[in-house]
């Protein structure tokens, strides 16, 4: 590729974004402009204030100083990266090299210029200069042994680029797929969302340093109450209370010197170990070995991650290649599908739609099945899955953090507060089931079965799903905070009805409140205010009006504690079994009324889901 050439393809690079961003509109066009004119004009006061940072904040500086100010901008600048690799989940190249085939211009210059043009990010333009001027400041301010600062940053970029467009080609190459397209970005986006929330789920749990700390700081006052105690009852002259409360405030402050020393070691022990195993902790440990004159430490850190960089480059063009030649993309042939009467005949187990659910009609067990495979193969329903189990951490973390502090008594209200979770992470889906059907809902409208049946189907098909969920955050619950057995057993009743007249809430909505879901998310679609304002009443009204009497088999054992009358036998355990009987006849015998309403309003919810209502 020659000078000509690569001028003609950065200008043709630079016209297909212009030619791009006008077809997102006029507004955003101006409002991406604004941002880019905005990180363009404030690289260069954030290079100028980075550099006297470096040059008068880190005069006197001791090398873990700089590796922990080191990780902090690695951790800001990987946070940024991250959110904008979230926004271009699959790489989609600038330049089409299928399209430069016939020209007289190199896959590898293609390839390169591709590469050149993924750099033009936001983070990009705003942390390099930030980086820049920070290692010329340091190295302004300590010399020569601090210049590996800047080929370090260097390669640490270059290893991160390398490292994404690898990644970014992955994905397309796992994409060229459509079936698993949406699998892999709701996949992409719960291993990002965890690894962000790593540090807040980390922080529920007390470390052992700060419980030593409120050990120490109780037996310093136990100490000075007694002394305080003596000298009342003058067993000691005011001489001595002096003396020895001093004397107790220096020993405790030795010991929490003392352990602030262990602490900073362990913490310096820590971070260097993580800084080591970590690839992208490499910079900071570099920079850190120059600070301390180990220039050979630092060539291996910018070694290590030169050779990553274009390891993972080498990788990404291979990949394209694979992909533009067809090898993601090829048929591979199949060996012939047995169909479902001969494994029958042959003794073999017959599919899962094809099973019957104990005690259910053809009908319901159908539906059921036929529903759960959907949602299993849905992705945006694995990613409400990891909703409730997200909120359920971090919500509940304040009350896991201190396990003993709660009383016995109030422990069960933490495993209901996470049935509720689970509940409410569903609550989106459950309330608008036929949306999530679209023009599948025709097969309800046109089939023989009872509509009662179709509205039990449905919800037997969430039942599986909400209970996993419900098992996985009780068994949080009962290793953090221990229930009785006897209140441990009470859950499963307990979910039992909590879920039913969730199910039978969920139906009214979906009959009543129905939308139209977009194909691969839970967003709804042409909203109307009425279907709205349902939706906002149960969520805030309706779901905690019909949950608030499950809580009465433990508010009434509760009460009896508090009366003084303590029975051996489990209140709260069979009060939760009758309240479930009783439940289930009312889930039942409302069914057929729910059934008629589905009826009577199945054309109405059919033009709604299918999008074909008037606006």
């Amino acid at each position: 590729m020659n000078w000509q050439h690569l001028r003609t393809l950065l200008w043709l690079r630079w016209r297909l974004f212009a030619n791009q961003a006008r077809r997102w509109g006029t507004l955003n066009y101006v409002l991406m402009m604004i941002v880019a004119v905005c990180a363009v004009g404030i690289a260069l006061p954030l290079f100028i204030v980075c550099f006297l940072i470096g040059l008068y904040a880190f005069t006197e500086t001791e090398p873990f100083v700089l590796l922990y100010v080191w990780d902090a901008l690695v951790a800001a600048f990987l946070l940024f990266w991250g959110v904008g690799l979230l926004t271009e989940l699959q790489r989609t190249e600038s330049l089409s090299l299928a399209k430069f085939l016939h020209l007289p211009v190199s896959v590898n210059g293609a390839f390169l210029i591709n590469y050149i043009s993924s750099l033009l990010r936001l983070s990009l333009i705003l942390f390099v200069p930030a980086l820049a001027g920070l290692s010329l400041g340091l190295v302004c301010r300590h010399g020569v042994k601090l210049l590996p600062a800047l080929p370090l940053m260097a390669a640490f970029l270059f290893m991160v680029t390398a490292l994404t467009y690898q990644f970014q080609g992955w994905l397309a190459a796992l994409m060229s797929n459509p079936r698993r397209r949406r699998t892999v970005v709701v996949a992409v986006t719960a291993v990002f969302v965890l690894v962000f929330q790593l540090p807040n789920l980390l922080g529920m749990f007390r470390p052992k340093s700060l419980e030593r700390k409120m050990q120490r700081a109780a037996a310093l006052q136990q100490e000075l109450d007694q002394l305080g105690e003596a000298y009342k009852t003058k067993q000691v002259d005011a001489q001595e209370y002096m003396r020895r409360s001093q004397a107790a405030w220096a020993a405790h402050g030795r010991e929490e010197q003392q352990a602030a020393r262990a602490l900073n070691n362990s913490v310096q022990h820590t971070t260097r170990l993580v800084n080591l195993v970590l690839p992208v902790g490499w910079l900071p440990l570099g920079v850190m070995f120059s600070a301390e004159g180990h220039f050979g430490g630092a060539l291996l850190a910018g070694l290590g991650m030169t050779l990553i960089g274009a390891a993972s480059l080498w990788r990404a063009y291979r990949t394209t290649l694979r992909l533009y030649q067809g090898g993601f993309t090829s048929k591979k042939v199949r060996p012939a599908r047995v169909s479902a009467s001969a494994n029958i005949s042959e003794g073999r187990g017959s599919r899962l739609l094809e099973r019957r659910l104990p005690g259910c009609s053809e009908p319901v067990s159908a539906i059921a099945l036929a529903g759960w495979r959907s949602l299993l193969r849905a992705p945006e329903v694995k990613m409400m899955v990891l909703t409730p189990v997200l909120m359920g951490a971090i919500f509940g973390g304040a009350a896991l953090r201190t396990p003993s502090a709660m009383p016995v008594a109030a422990r069960p209200l933490l495993a209901i507060g996470a049935i509720l979770v689970v509940l409410m992470g569903m609550a989106q889906l459950m309330a608008n089931q036929f949306g999530v059907d679209r023009d599948g809902f025709r097969v309800f409208v046109l089939c023989a079965a009872s509509r009662r049946d179709i509205l039990l189907g449905k919800n037997l098909a969430f039942a599986p799903l909400a209970l996993g969920m419900a098992t996985v955050l009780l068994m949080v619950v009962q290793v953090a905070c221990p229930l009785r057995l006897d209140h441990l057993l009470t859950m499963l009743p307990q979910f039992i009805s909590m879920f039913l007249l969730f199910c039978f809430l969920s139906n009214l909505v979906s009959i009543y409140a129905p939308m139209h879901i977009a194909a691969g998310s839970l967003k709804p679609a042409n909203i109307k205010l009425l279907p709205m304002l349902i939706q906002l009443l149960m969520f805030f009204f309706l779901f905690p009006l019909m949950q608030g009497p499950t809580l009465l088999p433990l508010g009434i054992e509760a009460l009896l504690d508090s009366l003084g009358w303590q029975a051996r036998v489990p209140i709260a355990l069979l009060l939760a079994l009758v309240q479930c009987v009783v439940v289930v006849w009312l889930y039942r015998a409302l069914l057929n009324w729910q059934g008629g309403l589905l009826q009577a309003r199945e054309l109405r919810i059919l033009e709604t889901v299918t999008n074909r209502a008037s606006t």
